[in-house]
């Protein structure tokens, strides 16, 4: 338990290059204005719900894109994400493309723990990574894929 709670301290980042073109497109950024959130119409109240929903698309086709060296955003820890029940299938499903083996995790030295809690944090920004491109392409290709509101639905159905 105390790996995830510490999984949970982990502030991932994402490349500012999704800024303009997803980020600013689909989530609210505006703080934590309610009324903002509704009348903005964005389909994510907040970024990182649109960062999770990004893991998901980048783990559910099995995309990812390495973010090193790229100019990125560090943004909340994901023990705030919310719903819970959605980062905990995260990173279950982290664990599960993952090399950790879960058995040897109790009798790792500190250095090798924070190791391994770095490299599952660089998966999820990679599938994330992976994710937004996939979203950006899909919004530079067809623009009007967008207008229809079960879009993020289609898209992770679609192969």
């Amino acid at each position: 338990m105390e790996f995830i709670k510490r999984f949970g301290d982990k502030r991932p980042e994402y490349p500012k290059a999704y800024r303009e073109s997803v980020v600013n497109s689909f989530a609210y950024v505006g703080g934590r204005d309610e009324e903002g959130k509704y009348e903005s119409g964005k389909y994510f109240s907040n970024v990182y719900e649109l960062f999770m929903y990004a893991a998901l698309l980048g783990l559910r086709k099995d995309y990812r894109l390495p973010v090193e060296g790229m100019d990125t955003q560090e943004f909340i820890k994901i023990s705030s994400w919310q719903p819970t029940e959605i980062s905990n299938f995260i990173l279950m499903a982290l664990l599960a493309k993952s090399n950790l083996d879960l058995n040897e995790l109790e009798e790792m030295e500190e250095k090798k723990v924070e190791a391994e809690l770095t490299g599952l944090s660089k998966l999820l920004e990679e599938y994330a990574n992976g994710g937004f491109d996939l979203i950006q392409t899909r919004l530079k290709q067809e623009p009007s894929f967008f207008d229809d509101e079960f879009c993020f639905l289609t898209l992770l159905e679609d192969d």
